[in-house]
């Protein structure tokens, strides 16, 4: 059984704007997917559909082999949901809002100082007191404490300082290796690329590509810099983007053959070479 199934899922709202159309991809136990695209591309909207927020035009959308719509109490028994959109209730405490989450979900209360300590979040503090970043630590705490089999995580670093973003990247890859299925959408590709095992991109509406991340890695475009002790006539090379030239240096992107790339400047006087991966962020905008 598929931890999450999604097929020609559509969306649209009253005022005619289209927020997903055909959308399918599924997710696996112990399996990251992340699920990527700009503001308003349709994660959102795809997410707060599995959740129930929702209800689709037309399409299937299964957490655990149960319906969203039909059967939404099974679907989401055992999900962790950290939302884009954060709302508390203010005259809480950060304890008394988790256990209160833990109730709603018919869970205990054990992994609450484990995981408040673990995101250096104060327990005491009033949830209406707390910083965006202290807040999204809260939601992360809520989804973790309930246990889940299925993690649904829309923009969840959104607010964590580097430290907290290493900490949240290492409890996902625990919770992995526990057989912990997790969906994490983002806007932020180099986040995507630390920890996803497979990253389905989506733009205005339409899931244009799936693809394995070791895949994604592999055909990522090389930005190479060299100088010569000469200038070059001119450069014969396929998959040659951006070429800048000033005096013996050249600078350009490269889409091609890697055998190729080496054969050629194997064959150049170099006196400095330098071959990097293009950010994934600039690969991104290739789709775009």
């Amino acid at each position: 059984m598929l931890a999450i199934e999604v097929a020609n899922a559509k969306k649209t709202y009253l005022n005619k704007i289209v927020g997903i159309e055909n959308v399918s991809f599924n997710i696996k136990y112990g399996e990251i997917f992340g699920y990527i695209g700009p503001n308003g591309a349709g994660k959102s909207t795809t997410i707060r559909a599995l959740m129930g927020c929702l209800k689709l035009d037309s399409g299937l959308m299964n957490i655990e082999g149960h319906d969203c719509f039909t059967d939404g109490v099974n679907a989401r028994e055992n999900v962790g949901y950290v939302p884009s959109e954060l709302s508390f209730y203010n005259s809480m405490t950060v304890r008394k809002y988790i256990e209160f989450i833990m109730d709603l979900k018919g869970r205990g209360y054990e992994k609450i100082d484990e995981l408040c300590t673990y995101f250096e979040l104060n327990a005491n503090r009033k949830t209406g007191e707390l910083s965006l970043g202290n807040k999204k630590k809260l939601a992360i705490v809520c989804a973790l404490a309930c246990s889940p089999k299925v993690l649904i995580m829309d923009e969840a670093t959104t607010g964590l300082d580097p430290i907290m973003q290493q900490k949240f990247f290492d409890i996902l890859q625990k919770e992995k290796k526990k057989g912990t299925a997790v969906l994490l959408s983002s806007h932020n590709l180099n986040e995507i690329q630390r920890c996803c095992d497979r990253v389905g991109i989506i733009k205005n509406g339409n899931l244009v590509a799936i693809k394995e991340i070791g895949e994604f890695k592999a055909k990522l475009m090389k930005h190479v810099v060299f100088e010569t002790k000469y200038s070059l006539p001119d450069i014969y090379l396929d998959g040659i983007e951006n070429l800048k030239v000033d005096g013996n240096r050249y600078e350009f992107n490269y889409h091609g053959d890697m055998k190729a790339l080496n054969d050629f400047v194997a064959g150049l006087d170099i006196v400095n070479l330098s071959i990097v991966d293009v950010d994934l962020n600039e690969e991104f905008m290739r789709w775009y």
